[in-house]
This record gives C-alpha cells, sequence and structure tokens, in this order.
C-alpha cells in the first residue's frame, strides 16, 4: 500500500515537472496502470467478504507491489537531479530565513522572561508569606 501510495505521490509531481520530459512521455500508460490498480481492488474487496477478505487482500497488494516496484524506481532515478536541484535552492533560502528569525527570537525570549519574572513578583506580593 505504501508503494502504491508513494507511486501516485511520485507520478502526480513528475506530471506537474516541466523539467522531467521523460516521465511526461510515459505518465498516461502509467497512470493507466494505476488506475486499474485500485478499480481491479475495489471490484475484488466488493467481491469478497469475511476472513476470505484479509488474505486476497495481502495477495493483491503484493502481486501489485511486484508490479509497480520497477516503475517507482524508474521514476525515482528519473527525479533524482530534480529534488538535488530543490535542495540546492531552499537550503540557502531557509538559511535566510533563520538568520532573520534568529534575533526575532531571542527578543521573545527576553519579553517573556521579563512577563514571568514581572508575574512572579507582583504574585509574591500579592500573597501572604508562608
Amino acid at each position: 500500500m505504501k508503494f502504491s501510495l508513494i507511486a501516485i505521490f511520485v507520478v502526480a509531481l513528475a506530471i506537474g515537472s516541466e523539467s522531467v520530459s521523460l516521465v511526461k512521455r510515459d505518465a498516461p500508460a502509467e497512470l493507466e496502470k494505476i488506475a486499474k490498480y485500485f478499480q481491479d481492488l475495489v471490484d475484488n474487496l466488493k467481491n469478497v467478504e469475511g476472513p476470505e477478505l484479509v488474505n486476497k487482500a495481502n495477495a493483491y497488494f503484493e502481486q501489485s507491489r511486484a508490479q509497480f516496484q520497477p516503475m517507482v524506481e524508474k521514476l525515482h532515478e528519473q527525479l533524482k537531479p530534480l529534488s538535488s536541484n530543490i535542495e540546492d535552492h531552499i537550503k540557502p533560502l531557509a538559511a535566510s530565513v533563520q538568520a532573520q528569525v534568529a534575533p526575532l527570537a531571542s527578543m521573545i525570549q527576553t519579553h517573556v522572561e521579563d512577563v514571568l519574572k514581572f508575574v512572579a513578583d507582583k504574585s509574591k506580593a500579592i500573597l501572604p508569606p508562608q
């Protein structure tokens, strides 16, 4: 099931990506396979009841995993350059955001500490000594 969800997610990403033209050419056939997989799954689940359902579902998932594994690996290989390219863009952006947020975080921490100290001092003044 995990592999099927991963395959669907990868195919959806690949279709939307302009930089992965090979995946775009193969996508209709692969989407048809995925659609057929889910349609067969629904059909099989409608026809089976009780404990037999678990055995048939497990067998069907194993068969589907074997069928989709090569496609997932192929898509994974085709998307590797894209993911490293995205990482190269996001890492500097994340460092920049972190550098901008760090002073604000320390300022907020100082203010929270001051408020807590103020509340503690006022509560000591209000409460009777023990």
